[in-house]
């Protein structure tokens, strides 16, 4: 027994071959969790239950402002400190609707335990309270630097929150849960309303603060190859043992269910003239369903809803309600929430939409599941649960902490509930001969008032009559204020940028912990692969996976054509929507599900080592031993035997570009950089033709005269075939020695079918500089600058500088000064430089930064020991944790790119033996590349058409 702690409860748990221990801090309350294992990225989270109790965003504000300095350690930012000079593998912090959570996580023990407790130390006692400057930084403040000038809003938060409410599915979201829970903390915006934003006052923010963010209230979580003995002594010692329990209640409330449905009415920002209607059918569930019903609600919504011919999807498109149909389902909170959605409809439609998901509800619970669609799911899922494959970006630690929190934040009589999934699939196998998941649909879909149906409307002024009311809501308030009180609000402003733009004294740096950069040994991860000459190449990876083959095929398609690119892409959206010659779609899921990990096919395009820009088409699969042979027979049949149904086509394709727009305000700074690259850079305008904005005009062109082009589309798709061949084939496989060795004359004879050579018409790229600002429906800007240089000249340094602007330079400009959400800077060994904001209120401020920047790096003074930390942190950057699955497609990307091990220990050495005077001389790289650079902004047409001078040409995003 560890001092201090109560044990509450213990059990190895088999899903994740580790020991679970809960514990109670006596003296406090807090929750501990500790899960032992051999991981070596050590996981470390506290997380505090946060319900909101207004949507002026609070929670989120705070999330921000914490980690903005602390009693122990009272730099501005230590988390940027960490950025630069930590060597983790995760850092960052997430609001939720009804909790808060600050996960870190490292390879390196004295790493862990640095940040471990910078992380407790700013939660539990941030600056906050003696820097109301954090708050006006972080959350918002009235903006106006002279008395004649107009007052406006500004702050991180504020603008982070008008670029997720520039998308209108966020919008969508927020009205559901504003409609489902009125009652409760669900209903308000836990990430801030910008409307409501302005509202919240500091007294307000700091008494959150005080009351919610105290051990009694948290959850505390330690995960990997840990001595937790050890640990959980440091957290008494140091943080818990000096709180006395504060016993209030935070427990979310459970909303009362409804009698009957909710309707709600809502309206967005739209160009759109027609079909710019969301039509949504919302249920909210039980908060006392476990985890096996959650794992079949699961299944039961991916069969009727998600799966290609799913029979409830597939009755809504067949109605021609709306352009797409779309589906969610948060199982994260108390009471889970299912919603449904039509994308592109009208108004007149909502009823119909209804009556058909009611109809067809009822029908699937009288005799109309198809059971062999569930089973296939359930053995997918199991599949999916068996592997374990988690993101490289993303810690299996902290995937398994926030599934923890999924459960332990609500039934601490329960905590584990979340984490054992692979013992009910056998279960639900067995549930499928009785009327368990008709008796779901029944009880918790049909029989179950706790709805909405929600609509929300575009229209073409929401936007202008949004801005009027901020803008005369301003003016107002301007008005009420006296010659006395204006002027102290212009130096509020005034002292507000002098704190943002004074740096950290040395006293205040060395507070923070440090690595010593002699004691760091970081090295190259050398990927198993071994080539193989049969009458192909093989590069084969023998990794541990479980029984499973990893199967990869690999066509050299390099010099395509930029139309055939285009139309490619699209096959590949289709593959799995498509008949064959013996399967329906639903069929050919159903079997995919069955007896595999899943077929999927991609284009990947790169640079090898001699700098020649190379595509290839990839299908890949996976599937245990046994089912290999059927999985290598299914993807031959989606291949060979396709059959183009000129609907499903045109339906496919309508979902595609709804996507494609609809998804644009998420992923708008990626956009922005890739569009602007694509004009100087190959590989990057074949990655524009393939998933950018011109695929996207693309696609929108095939929808608008799909009639008269459905013939030449078919024509282009059937043509992928004559892409295949001995000629340009290479195989891929991760498995056991044993099993390829086994398995390959199955490979064998897929080599065996192809053409024997293959020919197409190819391209060459020209350069084709454009400076673009593209207006958006947006609240917000995203602006991306991109030039080439040289890549012969690139050393490990450049990523050193890349680190050093990142954090002094674009963190303080663009972030902090500016407002904007985010900003970066990449020097890529490709012989790229990009820079980008996102979710940012300018765009010529933003861009004057980004043509500062020759200046800052030429005039960039540093110690040897702010060196040495930005070498640490850089050298962090180069770690990787990966699932072997992932480990072994590593080691494939660098062979085809030519890299080698020795290539990476230069690399490392690069950076431990760069000078400054080495780190300055990449100012001349971007003086060069400036002659040829290009940007691209999209916006708000306000800031673009005002900054008109930066850009050659200014459209509306989508015409």
């Amino acid at each position: 027994m560890v001092k201090g702690y109560k044990k509450i409860k213990e059990k190895y748990i088999e899903d994740i071959d580790s020991n679970v221990i809960i514990y109670e801090h006596i003296k406090s309350k807090a929750r501990i969790c500790t899960i032992l294992n051999d991981d070596p990225n050590k996981v470390f989270s506290i997380a505090f239950r946060t319900p909101p109790i207004n949507s002026c965003g609070l929670t989120h504000i705070l999330e921000h402002s914490v980690l903005c300095g602390s009693k122990k350690y009272p730099v501005k930012d230590p988390f940027v400190e960490l950025m630069k000079s930590s060597l983790y593998t995760f850092l960052n912090a997430y609001t939720f609707p009804d909790k808060t959570v600050y996960p870190v996580a490292s390879l390196n023990l004295k790493d862990f335990h640095n940040l471990m407790d910078i992380y407790l130390n700013s939660v539990f006692y941030p600056n906050i309270y003696q820097k109301k400057e954090i708050f006006l930084q972080e959350g918002w403040h009235y903006e106006i630097d002279d008395i004649n000038s107009d007052i406006t809003y500004n702050g991180v938060v504020y603008n982070e929150m008008k670029g997720a409410f520039s998308d209108s599915e966020e919008i969508l979201q927020r009205n559901i849960m504003e409609s489902l829970f009125p009652d409760t903390s669900y209903g308000l915006e836990s990430g801030g309303d910008p409307k409501y934003i302005p509202d919240l006052s500091y007294e307000e923010f700091l008494n959150f603060h005080k009351k919610y963010y105290h051990p009694s209230n948290s959850y505390i979580y330690l995960y990997g190859n840990l001595n937790m003995d050890e640990e959980l002594e440091f957290i008494d010692k140091e943080y818990l043992s000096k709180f006395d329990i504060d016993d209030f209640d935070t427990k979310i409330k459970i909303q009362k269910p409804f009698e009957i449905p909710l309707y709600k009415t809502e309206y967005y920002q739209s160009d759109e003239e027609d079909n710019n209607t969301y039509l949504s059918y919302n249920v909210v569930l039980p908060a006392d369903l476990d985890n096996k019903q959650i794992r079949a609600i699961v299944i039961l919504i991916a069969a009727i809803l998600r799966t290609p011919g799913a029979p409830l999807k597939d009755a809504l498109v067949k109605a021609n309600l709306a352009g797409s149909i779309d589906s969610s389902f948060d199982d994260g909170l108390l009471q889970p929430v299912l919603s449904i959605y039509a994308v592109d409809s009208n108004p007149e439609k909502e009823t119909e939409f209804i009556n058909i998901i009611n109809n067809k509800l009822h029908e699937l619970a009288n005799g109309g599941l198809n059971k062999y669609q569930l089973e296939a799911l359930i053995r997918f899922n199991e599949f999916k649960a068996r592997e374990q494959l988690f993101s490289g970006g993303f810690p299996k630690g902290l995937e398994i902490n926030l599934s923890l929190l999924a459960k332990w934040l609500y039934d601490e009589d329960n905590p584990f509930d979340k984490l054992e999934e692979i013992k009910y699939y056998k279960e639900l196998l067995k549930d499928l001969e009785g009327n368990y998941f008709e008796d779901i649909i029944n009880k918790y879909l049909i029989n179950n008032n706790h709805k909405s149906f929600v609509k929300l409307i575009g229209t073409k002024d929401f936007k202008e009559k949004e801005d009027l009311r901020i803008k005369e809501k301003l003016r107002l308030y301007k008005e009420s204020l006296s010659e006395e009180e204006l002027l102290n609000l212009i130096n509020e402003n005034k002292l507000l940028k002098e704190y943002q733009s004074k740096d950290s004294t040395k006293e205040e740096l060395d507070t923070l912990p440090k690595l010593n950069i002699n004691e760091i040994e970081i090295n190259p991860i050398e990927p198993k692969l071994e080539i193989i000459n049969e009458d192909y190449k093989v590069l084969f990876s023998d990794y541990k996976v479980n029984g499973i083959s990893y199967v990869y095929y690999y066509f050299d398609i390099s010099k395509l054509n930029y139309e055939d690119i285009m139309y490619l892409s699209l096959y590949t959206r289709l593959f799995i929507h498509l008949d064959t010659n013996r399967f329906t779609r639903s069929k050919l899921n159903e079997l995919i599900q069955a007896y595999t990990g899943g077929i999927s096919i991609a284009i990947n395009q790169y640079q090898d080592k001699a700098g020649n820009v190379k595509i290839n088409l990839i299908y890949s699969y996976s599937a245990t031993k046994e089912n290999v042979i059927f999985a290598s027979t299914l993807i031959n049949e989606m291949i060979y035997q396709r059959k183009y149904d000129k609907e499903i086509i045109k339906t496919r394709i309508k979902e595609i570009s709804i996507a494609l727009h609809n998804g644009l305000v998420s992923v708008a700074d990626s956009v922005a950089i890739g569009r602007a690259l694509s004009y100087i850079d190959e590989t990057s305008k074949i990655k524009e033709e393939a998933a950018g904005l011109d695929f996207a005009y693309f696609i929108d062109s095939l929808l608008n005269d799909f009639d008269n082009k459905y013939d030449y589309i078919v024509e282009k798709l059937k043509g992928v075939t004559k892409l295949l061949a001995k000629t340009n084939f290479m195989l891929a496989v991760t498995s056991s020695k044993e099993d390829y060795e086994e398995l390959k004359g199955l490979y064998h004879e897929f080599y065996d079918k192809l053409n024997d050579d293959t020919s197409y018409e190819t391209y060459e790229f020209t350069n084709d500089i454009k400076n673009e600002g593209l207006i958006a429906p947006f609240d917000v800007n995203f602006t991306a600058y991109a030039a080439t240089y040289d890549k012969s000249k690139f050393n490990g340094a450049y990523l050193l500088a890349s680190n050093i602007i990142n954090t002094a330079y674009l963190w303080p400009e663009v972030r902090v000064l500016g407002g904007a959400y985010g900003a970066g800077m990449s020097i890529s060994d490709k012989g790229r430089i990009t820079m980008y904001s996102y979710r940012d209120p300018n765009v010529k401020k933003t861009y004057d930064v980004f043509d500062k920047l020759e200046d800052y790096v030429n005039n960039l003074t540093l110690t040897n020991d702010e060196l040495n930390d930005y070498k640490i942190g850089t050298l962090g950057s180069l770690q990787l944790v990966l699932h072997p699955k992932n480990l072994a497609a590593y080691g494939i990307n660098k062979y085809l790119a030519g890299k080698t091990i020795d290539d990476e220990k230069k690399l490392l050495n690069d950076i431990i033996v760069s000078s400054i005077d080495y780190v300055k001389s990449i100012a001349n790289i971007i003086k060069e590349a400036k002659n040829e650079s290009v940007k691209c902004a999209i916006g708000m047409d306000k800031n673009i058409k005002e900054d008109k001078k930066i850009f050659k040409e200014i459209r509306k995003v989508f015409k």
